[in-house]
């Protein structure tokens, strides 16, 4: 019972990963700096970026799977919003 008592100290809920809102902020920064038009190599380096985590983390975060359908449907709006004859 002691052994059980020992590893709910804490977060109880630490079973379940680690906590998402951090990447979900850092997700929805990149993006709006994107849109925005800042390069990623800018924003990388922003001190926001590097307050948010390791390297590790952030890049993650870049190479997530939502941050980067959300970074193409932006490119691919501002690629059709330019073609000439439209």
């Amino acid at each position: 019972m002691l052994a059980r008592e020992h590893t709910l100290r804490g977060n109880p809920f630490l079973f379940l990963g680690p906590r998402p809102f951090r990447a979900a902020r850092l997700r929805s920064y990149i993006v709006s700096q994107h849109r925005a038009g800042r390069r990623l190599s800018e924003i990388l380096d922003d001190a926001y970026v590097r307050r948010c985590g390791s390297k590790s983390f952030c890049w993650s975060v870049l190479l997530d799977v939502r941050t980067i359908g959300a970074l193409e449907e932006h490119t691919r709006n501002a690629i059709e919003e330019s073609r000439p004859g439209r």
